[in-house]
């Protein structure tokens, strides 16, 4: 079970497991911007100056480069305003084409149009397939965990971003795009493939031996809290003597979903803390009414574990609720504001950032597993969970007499 929940999660991807970034999934904010025309006509002359010298520049491309194709200004002003956001140094204010605005509602939502694998794009600029979702279209082309895509539909993947790359192979359902594939024994091929409708897993829950019960959140999409409560649900009635939560892999998404299952859990005591950057606070507290606010409960967390992942992990430890296990967390505690823009592209800027009810900071930092075990290969080669095992281990010798 563990290694399918390892590699089936995704933020903003095919289905993709972004090692560098949780952007889409992964700014957790409900904030809005004042609109565009506001902001124009707030400029300020000092502003203007500044523009002056990028009005300048742009005119100097118009009227000097050399090309012998018609200059296009869209992709100019995206590379601009691409520009800008990157000098900010924020891995999580980012700007997102129309295309790749509809990629992150897709995910937020939890279902889209693609081939079903998660991917990451390595630190030499290549996109590499983690793995297929089992019974996927890509599982069934023949793509295997490690196999790097050279190109889709023609266009060389070097060189783009990972956002970029996913707009290229997502589309709708029951069209096809072409990959070029170098796969691990250096072959280069091409394939084929027919996207289909592809939901992203949310949640899977079942019995344990001993009267352990377990539940596995796997993103915190729009469908996460129903999804979570209807589990819990089955779950007691079955009067298990112990609950493992497990939120390895999960990239994050929605702060009203983390705050949701997180209120299955704690009747009372704060969920998180918010602070701007003049040190402005919002406190979000728990609300009574949980469904499973009483039994034995560990919580399972790794590296991939992330934004409102991390915020129930952390209100659940510093409550005193249950226990984390496992490996320390990714570390992102952040939250965005994402703003639509007047042509359907989007930019998600940070805004604040969250900490847990003990005010501990979890942006690069992340939060520290009371019980740390690690999963080493040989565990996956041999389908090994350890910290699955550790955590059952846990409750069953720390259940009341």
């Amino acid at each position: 079970m563990y290694n399918w929940q390892k590699w089936v999660i995704a933020t903003v991807a095919v289905i993709v497991v972004a090692t560098t970034t949780f952007v889409a999934g992964f700014g957790i904010g409900h904030y809005v911007l004042p609109g565009p025309e506001a902001a124009i006509a707030a400029i300020e002359e000092e502003q203007r100056e500044q523009f002056r010298i990028f009005w300048e520049a742009w005119k100097l491309v118009q009227d000097r480069f050399y090309t012998e194709e018609p200059l296009d200004e869209q992709v100019m002003t995206y590379g601009a305003v691409r520009g800008m956001v990157a000098s900010l140094g924020d891995r999580h204010t980012v700007f997102l084409t129309p295309e790749q605005a509809t990629v992150y509602r897709g995910d937020l939502e939890g279902e889209f149009g693609g081939i079903g694998v998660t991917i990451d794009m390595t630190n030499d600029g290549q996109l590499r397939v983690l793995k297929p979702i089992p019974g996927s279209p890509g599982e069934q082309a023949g793509l295997e965990p490690g196999d790097i895509i050279l190109e889709v539909d023609g266009t060389p993947i070097r060189g783009m971003d990972l956002a970029q790359a996913i707009t290229l192979i997502r589309g709708p359902e029951g069209t096809e795009v072409v990959l070029l594939v170098l796969d691990t024994e250096g072959d280069i091929w091409e394939v084929a493939i027919r996207r289909a409708r592809i939901e992203i897993p949310t949640t899977d829950s079942r019995l344990l031996a001993d009267g352990i019960a377990y539940l596995a959140v796997y993103d915190c999409n729009a469908r996460a809290p129903s999804e979570v409560h209807e589990g819990l649900t089955q779950l007691l009635e079955h009067n298990p003597r112990g609950l493992v939560l497990d939120l390895r892999g999960n990239p994050g998404g929605y702060l009203h979903v983390a705050k949701d299952i997180a209120n299955e859990f704690l009747n009372e005591g704060l969920l998180l803390i918010e602070r701007d950057s003049s040190g402005r606070e919002t406190l979000h507290r728990a609300r009574s009414g949980g469904t499973a606010v009483a039994i034995p409960l560990v919580v399972l967390v790794d590296g991939g574990s992330a934004s409102a992942a991390e915020i129930i992990a952390g209100a659940i430890q510093d409550n005193g609720r249950g226990i984390l296990i496992g490996e320390q967390t990714f570390g992102k505690g952040s939250v965005q504001i994402s703003e639509t823009l007047s042509d359907g592209s989007r930019l998600q800027i940070t805004t604040r950032r969250w900490y847990t009810p003990a005010d501990r900071q979890i942006d690069g930092q992340g939060l520290a597993p009371d019980i740390a075990v690690d999963i080493t290969d040989e565990d996956v080669a041999g389908q090994r969970d350890p910290q699955l095992e550790q955590a059952v281990s846990y409750l069953l010798s720390n259940l009341p007499v």
